[in-house]
């Protein structure tokens, strides 16, 4: 496996695990000043959707889209709600991860 893909791989693995935590958080933090780490957990996480949202082919961001953010979102969810194969989101998730692996880096 190449490394950008490894290294996409573990950021976005690093996302999903932030994301629980942030949104479950979320409410009992209105209106107080949040820890730190909490703030920068929400910075990390709007860094992926962000990135998620500025890639081109908006096939490439559904899948991360589906997958990623949306609640109980998966691989299956992804393939499924754009009415690909399996091989075929394959191919489309790589150069989604691909695209979205270089926003986060340019932007890094």
């Amino acid at each position: 496996m190449e490394q950008w893909y490894q290294d996409a791989r573990q950021y976005l693995k690093q996302y999903r695990f932030y994301h629980g935590i942030v949104e479950q958080v979320v409410n009992d933090w209105k209106g107080a000043e949040k820890p730190r780490r909490l703030q920068q957990m929400e910075l990390y996480c709007q860094r992926v959707t962000n990135a998620i949202d500025s890639i081109r082919d908006e096939r490439q961001a559904n899948i991360l889209r589906n997958e990623l953010v949306v609640a109980d979102g998966n691989q299956r969810v992804a393939y499924e709600l754009l009415g690909l194969s399996k091989t075929q989101y394959y191919v489309i998730r790589k150069q989604a991860m691909r695209e979205w692996w270089q926003l986060i880096s340019r932007h890094g």
